[in-house]
């Protein structure tokens, strides 16, 4: 941590013609806005302790100021140890008279400047120091306080000094303190609040709605909605995104009718959203068509709706449409396209977005759905430069994207890359480590698989499906059957995970890869809900490898004739095993049926790497 000393000076502070003292706090003021970084601050900050500017409280306070207002931590560290310097050394001297409110202003201005940070905690840090210095806060400082709190229990410990302080009872103050417990989810200490606070306005009451419909209590929102007797715009749009959020498009729609003010732009986003979600795009399409006003979002909601339906030429004519685009825009057509399995699309979208001059830089979203391409189309050179691109912009790897950078190297090949990335987070969470589990998996290291998931484990990190998927593929490509079998069971019993149609499909494949077949028949037949193609195909599989013709056909009557699946893998399958059963008519009349059906097999296709994307 930077360390700020400061020497003062022995000679008496300077006096200066007030036309000349004008003159030189317009310059410095200008001096100081015009710094953007700790370099070019350190010289103004010399000079101003040398020259005894620092003694005058003017400057000072200035100072401190424009450090304060900065997001970088070195600066606002400055600005806390000058004003604590202030506070030890300069109280009481002549030429020295901050008054208390002014300095109080100050530390607000630290606080919030840290609340604004990477490091919001240290506004809490601050406010402690705050209160050694002998400092007293106002109305001003408990809101700044509460957002910069990290937790319930820091927040609980700021109401508790607003308590003491007999700030209780001060409106902005109380609907902060509301705003803090809906945001961490602890609505019954919100609703205790509002109903024993004396002062309410508008925004108490659309502040615990808010809160409400966020954690999906929309009937409790509509209780109170119902008891206001003066409602604006946010409380109607707040309402209309809950129960446009919970598929109820019928109110949302009956609400939006109703709604006597102007509705905004974020009210119409909030239906086209709602509709978009509950698969009725055209509908979503007719209230984007119907707006008097869009904004991006507008577009973007829209962009999203036709993406996540699949339908990516419409997605796209909006996208080359769009009067203005941001970040946001580029991200949802490029995840449209990855999500889609469009790969190449997206690949050559981001390259447009690359080259293009509108001074648009990708986020994490839109590097992560390019990372997943990249990872899908073994197109390492890109996803290398992809990394590159992160680390040259001083990204940091969360967990998302440093997830995405794992499974991408996994997915490439690259596995001691991967592992290295992966040690390398500082945090984990349940993506990072499924990443390195399924990367293990899919490249035939299943002890390393199985040692990172006990790894996992012990970290506290609780597992999800997709890390049972990874689980059991790495012991499927490992003929592990006792341990998969084990790993299975535990899913439901120890972790209250039900097995998805993927995981059965795995444990088929693992009984049969070691001919265990009758044992994955009862597998097949004991599922919850209908084998699908890839369950059925990992079976048929395994009964043509251990020439088991017997467990074909009861697979076929049982299962084959009544689905008329849409792949023609399990009619191969089956002409194939009958015929290495010298079965040549069944054989035959496979073919016949393959071949007289509708049903069409897929074209096999490669995947390589293009540098001209």
């Amino acid at each position: 941590m930077h360390r700020l000393r400061v020497k003062v000076p022995c000679h008496p502070p300077l006096r200066q013609h007030p036309e000349h003292k004008q003159m030189l706090q317009t310059q410095f003021q200008w001096l100081l806005e015009k710094c953007k970084s700790v370099e070019e601050v350190n010289p103004i900050l010399s000079n101003f302790v040398v020259s005894g500017l620092i003694r005058q409280s003017f400057y000072l306070c200035k100072l401190v100021e424009v450090l304060a207002q900065s997001q970088n931590s070195t600066l606002l560290l400055y600005s806390r140890l000058l004003l604590e310097h202030q506070s030890n050394v300069f109280r009481g001297e002549e030429d020295f008279n901050m008054s208390p409110s002014t300095t109080t202003f100050l530390w607000n201005t630290i606080i919030r400047g840290y609340s604004r940070s990477r490091f919001p905690q240290q506004g809490i840090t601050t406010y402690r120091k705050m209160l050694q210095n002998s400092c007293k806060p106002d109305n001003f400082t408990f809101p700044i306080v509460i957002k910069a709190a990290s937790s319930m229990q820091e927040g609980v410990q700021v109401h508790g000094q607003i308590v003491s302080n007999g700030f209780e009872f001060d409106i902005f103050v109380v609907n902060t303190v509301l705003s803090m417990y809906t945001v961490f989810g602890d609505l019954k200490s919100a609703q205790r609040l509002f109903e024993t606070s004396p002062n309410l306005d508008i925004v108490s009451w659309n502040t615990l709605i808010d809160g409400y419909v966020k954690s999906g209590a929309v009937e409790l929102a509509r209780s109170l909605f119902d008891k206001m007797t003066e409602r604006n715009e946010i409380t109607w749009t707040a309402m209309i995104s809950g129960y446009a959020k919970t598929g109820n498009m019928d109110i949302a729609q009956s609400l939006f009718d109703r709604m006597p003010i102007r509705r905004s732009p974020v009210t119409w986003n909030s239906m086209i959203s709602g509709f978009a979600k509950c698969g009725f795009v055209p509908l979503a399409r007719k209230m984007f068509d119907e707006m008097p006003l869009r904004n991006i979002a507008s577009w973007n909601a829209m962009i999203s709706s036709y993406a996540q339906s699949g339908k990516v030429e419409l997605a796209r004519s909006l996208f080359d449409k769009m009067p203005e685009k941001d970040v946001i825009s580029w991200s949802c057509m490029i995840s449209g396209y990855a999500q889609n399995g469009r790969g190449r699309d997206a690949l050559g979208l981001f390259k447009k977005l690359e080259e293009s001059k509108n001074c648009i830089r990708p986020n994490e979203v839109t590097l992560v759905s390019v990372l997943s391409v990249c990872g899908n189309l073994a197109a390492l050179e890109q996803g290398k430069w992809v990394h590159v691109y992160i680390e040259r912009n001083g990204m940091r790897l969360n967990d998302n994207l440093g997830a995405a950078l794992v499974d991408m190297y996994a997915k490439c090949g690259c596995v001691g890359t991967a592992v290295e990335i992966f040690w390398k987070l500082v945090q984990k969470n349940v993506s990072t480590w499924n990443a390195l589990i399924t990367g293990f998996a899919v490249n035939g290291a299943a002890q390393e698989a199985l040692k990172l998931f006990e790894e996992m484990l012990r970290s506290k990190e609780k597992p999800d499906s997709i890390t049972f998927l990874g689980v059991l593929m790495a012991c499927c490509h490992g003929g592990l059957v006792e341990e998969g079998l084990r790993h299975f069971r535990s899913m439901s019993k120890n972790y209250g995970i039900q097995p998805e149609i993927k995981h059965y499909g795995c444990v088929v494949d693992l009984l049969g890869r070691a001919g265990l077949l009758d044992e994955a028949q009862q597998m097949v037949r004991s599922m919850p809900m209908k084998p699908d193609v890839m369950v059925l195909g990992a079976l048929l599989g395994a009964c043509r490898i251990h020439g088991s013709a017997a467990i074909a056909d009861a697979l076929r009557k049982e299962f084959l004739l009544e689905r008329n699946p849409e792949e023609a893998g399990c009619q191969v399958l089956l002409s194939n095993i009958y015929a290495t059963a010298v079965r040549w008519g069944d054989a035959s009349d496979m073919r016949s049926e393959f071949n007289s059906s509708q049903i069409k097999k897929n074209t096999g296709f490669s995947a390589v790497e293009s540098l001209g994307i």
